[in-house]
């Protein structure tokens, strides 16, 4: 039987993978041969960090999606399934933590099944683990991941290998709206509407970058867009440069380019902070203790206005003016300011024995 551990980690958040990447890396190191359960958008993503050694499954999630009949569905399901029952060995650990990880944890054959305990873990695996959720969620990978690896936690900056295409990529970007260093990324959107700052917030912000010689490129796709246009409309002197390149190593190519990021709590902020990119992070109902970005060169800006005891992130009588009441100056005061000047505010991360 195959020593080696299967990783089923097919989340289909950005955020979610980049924080369990590193853990992945150093599962690696003790493992070199494991095989990895992704979600197929990730590939390119996960390839440009870990060694050759390991073996990527992808979980084809926007296939099974996509429109087709239910029998090519089905035997696309089984052939992934036949991928992973073919992988597994003695252990399985469950990184996600979902209903259909924990179906595919139960079927993958594995003699050891680790997944977090809740949503009918008793079905799913013959080891379910407490996590502390409470916690940071680069915590909580690590805390599953301790039937495998002990120490200290690992580096959040992710080795990222660059292909020549994306770099070329970015610099003819650069070169086409003649932007050179220093120059800021924004990104306006978040998944969801009580984490998006107020438009004329970064509308104001905006100026006052320019003002100050800095050049802005914002980032985002579908509803981003919609927020960058309106952006736009409300700044009709500037000249608003919108970064069409989708891919994820395309965004990592421009953020080692750049010198700072903005933006809320959403997957392409984590990804800034992985690259080591001085980054503020605009927070609201967001539980920072769990979601902020990680790295020293990382820090997180609220409003100073409070929330009642009753609000959550869904129902806000005030409108979530926890967020809202972060004003643009203090945003780009701590943006351009020296960083002994700034309060930071990262996670304590917990260190292993």
């Amino acid at each position: 039987m195959n020593k080696e551990p299967v990783l089923l980690f097919p989340t289909h958040y950005l955020g979610n993978f980049v924080l369990g990447l590193p853990w992945v890396l150093r599962v690696a190191e003790d493992y070199p041969e494991l095989t990895l359960v992704i979600d197929s958008r990730f590939r390119q993503l996960t390839e440009s960090v870990i060694p050759e050694t390991i073996r990527l499954i992808e979980y084809p999630r926007d296939r099974l999606k996509a429109k087709g009949s239910a029998w090519s569905k089905l035997w696309l399901y089984l052939t992934f399934l036949r991928q992973l029952r073919s992988a597994t060995g003695s252990k399985i650990i469950d990184m996600e933590g979902e209903r259909f990880t924990g179906v595919l944890c139960r079927l993958s054959g594995a003699a050891e099944r680790f997944g977090p305990t809740g949503k009918n873990a008793q079905y799913f695996y013959n080891a379910p683990r407490a996590l502390q959720y409470n916690k940071h969620r680069y915590n909580a990978f690590g805390e599953i991941l301790d039937v495998l690896i002990a120490g200290k936690p690992p580096a959040n900056v992710l080795p990222y290998r660059l292909a020549e295409d994306s770099v070329a990529a970015v610099d003819g970007f650069l070169a086409r709206h003649s932007i050179a260093t220093p120059f800021v990324v924004i990104h306006p959107g978040a998944s969801a509407d009580y984490k998006k700052w107020p438009v004329e917030h970064f509308v104001k912000l905006l100026a006052m970058l320019e003002q100050n010689g800095l050049r802005v490129v914002w980032i985002g796709a579908g509803d981003d867009t919609r927020m960058i246009e309106r952006i736009a409309q409300q700044s009709p002197d500037s000249d608003i440069v919108h970064f069409d390149l989708l891919g994820y190593l395309d965004l990592v190519a421009l953020f080692r380019r750049a010198r700072f990021y903005v933006g809320g709590d959403s997957g392409p902020m984590h990804l800034a902070a992985s690259t080591g990119l001085d980054l503020v992070a605009l927070f609201g109902p967001s539980k920072e203790a769990i979601w902020a970005p990680l790295g020293d060169n990382s820090r997180v800006l609220r409003g100073t206005k409070k929330c009642a005891k009753e609000c959550d992130a869904w129902q806000c009588e005030f409108g979530h003016h926890c967020l809202s009441s972060l004003i643009p100056e203090v945003v780009f005061g701590a943006a351009t300011a020296t960083r002994l000047a700034i309060d930071m505010r990262s996670p304590q991360l917990d260190e292993k024995d």
